[in-house]
């Protein structure tokens, strides 16, 4: 009975983190992806610290806006591109 009852249990956790993460995939104009994709890196303008999806950038780093998109621009940190959403500096997408 309890192995049965933890099951359930570890099921519906699991459920639940699996739509938790799936609310904070943002899909990204296919456009917005070309340009971000393409912008040289500019070693004036980058951020040193590890980030992941959903993290916030602090005011510090410099976050330019995607021409003609204005829910998202994007920064470098740790050499990479990363998409944020300018409002509130949350990072959206990581490119490898």
């Amino acid at each position: 009975m309890k192995a049965k009852l933890f099951a359930v249990t570890l099921a519906a956790a699991s459920a639940f983190a699996i739509t938790a993460r799936a609310e904070d995939v943002v899909v990204v104009p296919g456009e917005v992806d070309s340009y971000v994709s393409e912008q040289p890196f500019d070693d004036t303008a980058t951020y040193d610290e590890d980030v992941v999806v959903g993290d916030t950038l602090p005011d510090d780093v410099v976050v330019r806006q995607v021409p003609d998109y204005d829910d998202y621009s994007y920064a470098i940190v740790k050499r990479q591109r990363v998409v944020i959403e300018p409002r509130t500096r949350k990072v959206i997408k990581i490119y490898q």
